[in-house]
């Protein structure tokens, strides 16, 4: 019997490490999505409308300190290694399980909010869902583009007085700070309705879209011209934007949250 049983043990062992491989690999060749952080204050250098790569700042201190560790706390043998390799692996495996199953409700949502959309559509064609599609991507290209400028005023139209309040201010701030946000190929990748929320004042009415969007994006310093964050390769991200209807039967963005900020919806 525990013959049997190690046998046993030995194959779900054998199947789990190649599941672990195959994922692993399917992370490693797919594109690299960036979880930029939501800015709270001005403390944090931003990159790209609504998000951020990070800034240049921290990378170097975190360096240097590492000289002061001892030897004591560093691993050389092997079973260090294959200990380090593990838990890049668990690592690399958990964040994209994450990343499926949100995907994989952005799906199942996407499909739940274009019906309810269509049975909105019937009795107010404001809720159409071509013409709501087209605002969105209109929208994306045309905040991007304006705030890559230093200037949102050409995108004033395409947002709520609050938010666009909001990103003048940052773009001001930037403008002291001798800051400049470079974007460049710019893509929008994937737009799907996840939530939708109509109600009897169509002030309240609501759109949550998943974006996933592409570009090259950094930061420069506008005196020196010099790169002093971001990125020169382009790179994917992930946002979730929130549209508002107006009184003129326009959707505008009011808000914009991140990948990791995705449990503040309530899904379709």
């Amino acid at each position: 019997m525990k013959y049997i049983e190690s046998i046993f043990l030995s194959n779900t062992c054998k199947i789990v490490l190649l599941l672990l491989i195959i994922i692993s690999f399917a992370v490693f060749i797919s594109p690299r999505v960036v979880n930029a952080e939501n800015i709270e204050d001005y403390q944090t250098i931003t990159l790209r409308a609504g998000g951020g790569g990070g800034s240049s700042t921290g990378s170097s201190s975190s360096g240097s300190s590492s000289g002061h560790h001892t030897s004591g706390t560093r691993s050389y043998g092997t079973g260090g290694v294959i200990s380090n390799i593990l838990s890049a692996i668990l690592m690399v495996i958990l964040l994209c399980i994450g990343t499926i199953v949100l995907y994989c409700k952005v799906l199942r949502s996407s499909f739940n909010s274009k019906r309810y959309m269509r049975m909105l559509d019937d009795k107010d064609i404001t809720w159409n869902y071509k013409n709501i599609e087209r605002q969105v991507i209109d929208s994306y290209y045309t905040i991007q583009e304006a705030w890559a400028e230093g200037d949102m005023k050409n995108a004033k139209g395409y947002m709520t007085k609050e938010l666009y309040e909001n990103f003048q201010s940052k773009l001001e701030w930037m403008e002291v700070k001798k800051r400049k946000n470079v974007l460049e190929k710019i893509r929008l990748v994937n737009v799907k309705p996840v939530s939708v929320h109509d109600d009897s004042d169509d002030k309240k009415d609501l759109i949550w879209f998943y974006i996933k969007g592409k570009m090259v994006d950094y930061m420069i310093n506008t005196e020196t011209l010099e790169r002093v964050g971001g990125s020169m390769k382009a790179t994917s991200f992930v946002e979730f934007w929130k549209f508002t209807r107006t009184k003129d039967n326009r959707w505008v963005l009011s808000k914009i949250l991140q990948q990791e900020e995705a449990n503040k919806i309530t899904f379709q």
